[in-house]
């Protein structure tokens, strides 16, 4: 009997997810020869675009959020914009993605760029505005390339025939938002006027979670260089009365605050202790009469901890 010339190859030690290995093949070079052997990475960048096949495989897998996040984040700012080629390519493609993904390619690039973006505008630039384009599209290409970014996602929200999808959309526009506040990024927002597409949303939307990030979104919207410029977010702010929305909004508003008062409460409980009978029968020791078990004391923080765990929230 002839031998079989398939070979059985030993089970790695440790299984690392495939969408991990197209992280790093994007974004790390390896930095020792056992590095560069084990991921296929040379060690520097090479500045050749990824194949069409990596990209479909890249948004069918299911991003690893935290992974993606730890990753960008220890990138320092210099070397994002030596990764220039990158990630103009990786923004691109998400684009694209977005627009005419099958599936859950959609969902995965909407996801992908927000934990990108997030963390890519977050970094300190010595010149904010200029990095920032130089990293997504160049000085030559970014009037093109994120006024298509911007109606894509308006289309989205406004028309969008999937919940998720649209509150997704929502999200990303909020990152962007937030990340670039000080930058001339806004500027194609403020022109795009999302507004109308924003609010149906909110008229759309039957989960009163789903209303904060479109609220916050435009109020941020509504005081950029509110003083310098007459705000068109602010005037449509002043002309709205459709009362249905506005107890949306309120009713969100209202849920929110009740439930970061809790989620406080539960790290931080510095309100004084409430009487009760069994507290002050202890005070005078006859604690005894009251059966049944104590409640528990929650635990008290100092402020390094306690702030860790707002941060969590």
């Amino acid at each position: 009997m002839e031998a079989s010339p398939l070979t059985r190859q030993p089970a790695p030690e440790v299984f690392t997810p495939k969408i991990l290995e197209l992280y790093v093949a994007l974004f790390k070079v390896c930095h020792s020869p056992s590095d560069c052997i084990d991921w296929g990475l040379t060690d520097e960048y090479d500045g050749e675009e990824k194949s069409d096949g990596f990209w479909r495989e890249f948004f069918l897998l299911r991003p690893d959020r935290q992974s993606l996040r730890t990753l960008l984040n220890d990138i320092p700012p210099a070397d994002v914009l030596s990764f220039e080629g990158r990630t103009r390519e990786l923004f691109g493609k998400a684009i694209v993605a977005v627009k005419a993904g099958q599936g859950l390619a959609p969902l995965h690039a909407l996801d992908t760029l927000t934990i990108f973006l997030a963390c890519l505008l977050s970094k300190k630039y010595p010149h904010p505005s200029s990095a920032i384009i130089t990293v997504l599209a160049g000085l030559d290409h970014i009037d093109a390339i994120f006024t298509e970014f911007i109606s894509t996602l308006d289309a989205i929200v406004r028309n969008g025939e999937i919940v998720i999808i649209r509150y997704k959309a929502i999200k990303l526009l909020l990152a962007v938002t937030a990340g670039a506040y000080q930058t001339t990024l806004l500027t194609y927002m403020i022109q795009r006027d999302l507004f109308p597409a924003v609010m149906k949303f909110v008229q759309d939307s039957t989960t009163p979670g789903y209303v904060l990030e479109p609220y916050i979104l435009l109020g941020l919207l509504a005081n950029y260089n509110k003083f310098e410029f007459q705000n068109p977010y602010r005037l449509r702010f002043n002309d709205f009365v459709n009362e249905t929305t506005i107890q949306k909004i309120i009713h969100c508003v209202g849920y929110t605050c009740q439930a970061l008062r809790l989620d406080y409460i539960d790290i931080q409980d510095d309100l004084p202790e409430g009487w009760t009978l069994s507290n002050t029968l202890n005070l005078i020791g006859l604690g005894l009469i009251i059966r049944g078990s104590k409640p528990e004391k929650k635990p008290v923080y100092d402020a390094e901890t306690a702030k860790q765990l707002f941060s969590d929230q």
